[in-house]
């Protein structure tokens, strides 16, 4: 038994019915909160020549990261899938690509500046590119562009009461190497740099398997290949495949059982990496089938898990159980075979059967 496409699409994008158990508020406040890391340097005349390093596209074509419209689809479906605040890529020094990367930051913040607090999600800064090109001094100089023309804003994200300030590195450094008073100060590493996650607070981009379990951030992506390597040598000789998703559900289920204070995703749109979970008609499931919007479902789906909520037209298994089940917005329906145009959500241990019977005393 499955779910006729036009169906499964209309419950993922539009019309999905989730059930809550009464929990919500208590929960809400402790869950683990989603931080999205997001591309800001695409322009539709690509002048600096990110489009063109990309094989894969989104479904909605080549677009600017500034342009009003984006931005307000873009806004809309973050609230949807319940992203709790997103990391502007600035990682390639501040004031680069000519200033058009500041330009469509600035715009992100004007959309969210002007949005009623509560309907605000909140922006931060991933920089890091003084960092690594200058050490203490290069950095601070951006800290300052920093403080002067984003950290100040009203829809800035704040951790432990100070803007927080991202610095992605990977040439080890780390606490203590830089500092800044005004800012709450966090790392991130290379994917494949676990001995630095492991030891320091790092905040992504992203990681291999396995995934680095910590305890105040955790950072995950849907997979990793870049297709210029591939063009120039037949191959990335560090690509993670994505697997028709599985790659990103194991991923999810590691985050969902560690259970951590915030989980980093890279990222929404980074195509050059190919790490992006936005819409593309290159995205297929386990058997191949085009998915478009497979990550967004995905993600979805382990957003709501966070609260023990499902998603309807969803399929679900518990971690250490073969039974798969499609969950039809009042009961978790047993299916015979595994699923097309869909990725199976694996669940933690025992959570399912807890769902289980939540639904059967359910009126």
């Amino acid at each position: 038994m499955r779910l006729p496409q036009v169906y499964r699409l209309s419950a993922c994008l539009a019309g999905f019915v989730v059930l809550a158990f009464g929990m919500m508020s208590a929960e809400a406040a402790s869950r683990t909160k989603i931080g999205l890391w997001y591309t800001v340097w695409w322009t539709v005349e690509d002048e600096h020549r990110h489009w063109v390093n990309c094989v894969r596209l989104p479904s909605r074509g080549r677009y600017c990261a500034g342009d009003p419209d984006v931005i307000a689809d873009h806004y809309a479906r973050f609230r949807e899938l319940g992203i709790d605040f997103l990391i502007m890529d600035d990682t390639n020094n501040a004031g680069a690509d000519g200033g058009k990367i500041n330009d469509n930051i600035r715009a992100w913040f004007d959309f969210m500046d002007a949005r009623p607090a509560e309907e605000r999600i909140p922006i931060c800064i991933g920089g890091g590119g003084e960092m690594r090109a200058e050490g203490a001094a290069g950095q601070k100089r951006a800290a300052d562009f920093y403080w002067e023309n984003w950290a100040r804003r009203p829809s800035y994200f704040h951790l432990d009461g100070k803007p927080l300030l991202l610095v992605d590195t990977d040439d080890n450094y780390g606490p203590g190497d830089f500092d800044d008073e005004r800012f709450t100060v966090r790392w991130a590493y290379n994917g494949d740099n676990f001995e630095a996650m492991e030891k320091r607070k790092t905040w992504g981009w992203g990681s291999y398997e396995p995934v680095p379990v910590l305890e105040e951030c955790m950072s995950i992506w849907p997979g990793h290949r870049f297709p210029k390597f591939v063009a120039e040598q037949g191959l990335d000789p560090l690509e993670e495949p994505r697997e028709g998703g599985n790659l990103y559900v194991r991923k999810w289920l590691t985050v969902i059982k560690a259970d951590p204070r915030f989980v980093t995703i890279a990222d929404w749109n980074n195509f050059e990496e190919e790490t992006a979970l936005e819409e593309s008609p290159s995205w297929e499931d386990p058997r191949g089938y085009s998915v478009p919007d497979l990550y967004i479902c995905i993600t979805r789906a382990y957003s709501r898990l966070r609260e023990e909520v499902l998603v309807k037209g969803e399929y679900y298994r518990d971690e250490t159980e073969p039974e798969v089940y499609l969950f039809d917005g009042r009961n978790l329906v047993h299916v015979g075979e595994m699923p097309r145009r869909a990725t199976v959500i694996l669940v933690p241990k025992g959570m399912l059967a807890r769902i289980k019977d939540r639904l059967k005393s359910a009126p």
